[in-house]
């Protein structure tokens, strides 16, 4: 847990240097080092796609995020890789998404497709 600190744009962690981050994905970014390494952008086919650098491709749609869906082509290719790899920011845009941000979403869609596949099978 995080608390403001006496100065402006800065946080105190409660966390000791020693102790574990419990959440998983932290542990992957944070432990692990899981980083974005390039992004690919293809507005038409409403895609966006994330590399890591340990070879995985996390999938988005640009029309999820609202600030990217309207913009242009040459916006969307004008992005930077912010703390380290653990963000991707759009600066025309104001808009910065982050790792722990994709991999949740990434994790969910995946865990509904298996629940679907699922319950068809067992109708079946």
């Amino acid at each position: 847990m995080n608390m403001p600190s006496p100065k402006l744009g800065k946080t105190i962690s409660k966390r000791s240097d020693n102790k574990r981050p419990s959440d998983p994905i932290d542990r992957l970014i944070i432990e692990d080092g899981l980083r974005i390494k390039d992004v690919y952008v293809r507005k038409d086919l409403d895609l966006l796609l994330l590399v890591l650098n340990n070879g995985t491709v996390l999938r988005s749609s640009i029309s999820a995020h609202k600030r990217l869906k309207g913009a242009t082509r040459t916006v969307l290719s004008s992005w930077n890789l912010i703390a380290g790899g653990r963000g991707v920011q759009w600066e025309k845009l104001d808009e910065d998404l982050s790792l722990r941000g994709f991999i949740q979403e990434t994790s969910l869609r995946n865990m509904i497709h298996d629940l679907s596949a699922a319950s068809v099978s067992v109708m079946i």
